[in-house]
C-alpha cells in the first residue's frame, strides 16, 4: 500500500466516503474561526443565555452579536428559542463543547511565546 492510499484510507475512516462530510466539517470550523464567535461559544458552553446576557458576557454590541449568532445558527452550531420578549441561545450539539474545550486547552494554556 502506498503512502497516498494509506492516507486516503485514513481519511475515509474519519469522514466516510462522502466529500459532503469533509465540507460540513470545514464549514463548521470556518464559522468558528472568529474571536467573537469563540467568545460566544465560551459564554454558552455552560448552558443557554439570552441575547442580553451574551451582550454583557462578550462585550459585543447587539447588532454585531446578532450577526454572529445568525451565522452560528445557520451552520447548526447554535439553536434558539423565544420566550416572551427574550431570545435564548444554546449550543446545538454538545459535542461542540468538547471541541471548544480542546481548542481552549491548546491555545489558552500555552506559555507565552509558544
Amino acid at each position: 500500500m502506498t503512502k497516498n492510499s494509506t492516507l486516503k484510507a485514513e481519511l475515509t475512516k474519519l469522514f466516510g466516503d462522502q466529500k459532503e462530510n469533509i465540507e460540513k466539517a470545514a464549514g463548521c470550523l470556518k464559522v468558528l474561526a472568529h474571536p467573537a464567535r469563540l467568545q460566544i461559544m465560551c459564554a454558552l458552553r455552560n448552558g443557554e443565555q439570552t441575547v442580553q446576557d451574551l451582550e454583557f458576557l462578550t462585550g459585543l454590541r447587539q447588532t454585531t452579536l446578532s450577526q454572529h449568532l445568525s451565522l452560528l445558527k445557520n451552520r447548526d452550531v447554535l439553536a434558539s428559542r423565544r420566550e416572551a420578549n427574550f431570545s435564548f441561545y444554546r449550543i446545538a450539539n454538545m459535542r461542540m463543547v468538547e471541541l471548544f474545550n480542546l481548542v481552549q486547552d491548546i491555545f489558552c494554556h500555552m506559555p507565552k511565546g509558544s
